[in-house]
């Protein structure tokens, strides 16, 4: 990524390894890593979807009618606000197109298409799931900037210099290719890809920060969680030695600690959708 406004690479520790040692390794953090995922969901605080909803869910237009497809939204337009901080359209609308097949799993088109996102199913419209869905995911992402911000991590915060960062990424790769180099990964990044990379490699660093996630990382913690794991393992499984899981078992923990500490500040802050936001989600349906 561009130097300015740009999440520092974690430094990484470890030499890339090839053949039998690479095998061993991933075995062995295999093992450590998927005992100890944490998946942490952010809950919906009724502030989410602002004042005039006392229930929690997304206030629709006044005659009950979802607002005109045609009726663009410019993408730089504020169409929320968490903590006062300005959601854009664009910001909206990515989080609506991730969501939208979520969604859909969930809740099974039975009908006609043009009536599926307002007909309510289990007492919830789609598109109410799907407003609420993507103003919570927005307000993870402003939240997650804001705190790296504060750590020093990323310089702007707001959506036009994650505009500037991407563009500055796409341009960077086009030259690394031009000049022949590899590029790994995506030859080019669209928004929504970028916005996910971005957002892992914040919460990758900031996890690694003493003061953004104070959480008990002593030698005998490590033990501790250490001796659960062996013992939550399956007879088969191939459990590595203490010295080896050492290092994983610590960065789970940090980075599980991590995320209840950003679904609470994501939880705390108040989300307030503008009347703009209707035709954003309708667009993403």
């Amino acid at each position: 990524m561009a130097r300015r406004g740009r999440a520092q690479r974690p430094v990484r520790g470890v030499e890339p390894q090839t053949g039998p040692a690479r095998r061993r390794r991933r075995r062995a953090l295999g093992w450590a890593a998927a005992l100890t995922v944490a998946i942490t969901v952010v809950g919906v605080s009724p502030a989410l979807l602002g004042p005039s909803s006392a229930s929690g869910r997304a206030t629709p237009a006044s005659d009950g009618a979802p607002p005109s497809r045609a009726a663009a939204v410019a993408p730089t337009a504020v169409v929320a606000t968490v903590d006062e901080v300005p959601i854009t359209a664009g910001q909206l609308r990515r989080a609506a197109v991730r969501l939208r097949a979520e969604v859909v799993a969930e809740y099974p088109m039975t009908g006609a298409r043009a009536d599926y996102w307002r007909t309510a199913i289990a007492g919830r419209t789609p598109h109410e799931v799907l407003t609420e869905r993507a103003l919570r995911a927005a307000a993870t992402e402003s939240v997650l900037r804001r705190r790296a911000q504060q750590a020093g991590v990323l310089a702007d915060p707001t959506e036009t210099g994650f505009q500037a960062r991407l563009d500055a990424e796409n341009e960077r790769r086009a030259a690394a290719r031009a000049a022949g180099h590899p590029v790994p990964g995506v030859p080019r990044y669209d928004e929504d890809g970028f916005a996910r990379n971005e957002s892992a490699e914040l919460s990758r660093a900031l996890s690694r920060l003493p003061a953004a996630t104070p959480e008990d990382v002593s030698e005998s913690r490590l033990r501790d969680r250490y001796a659960e794991l062996a013992g939550a393992a399956g007879p088969s499984a191939t459990v590595p030695p203490f010295e080896q899981a050492r290092d994983r078992i610590r960065l789970d923990l940090l980075s599980a600690a991590f995320d209840r500490e950003l679904a609470r500040r994501v939880a705390a802050a108040r989300t307030i959708p503008l009347q703009e936001a209707e035709a954003v989600v309708c667009g993403a349906e």
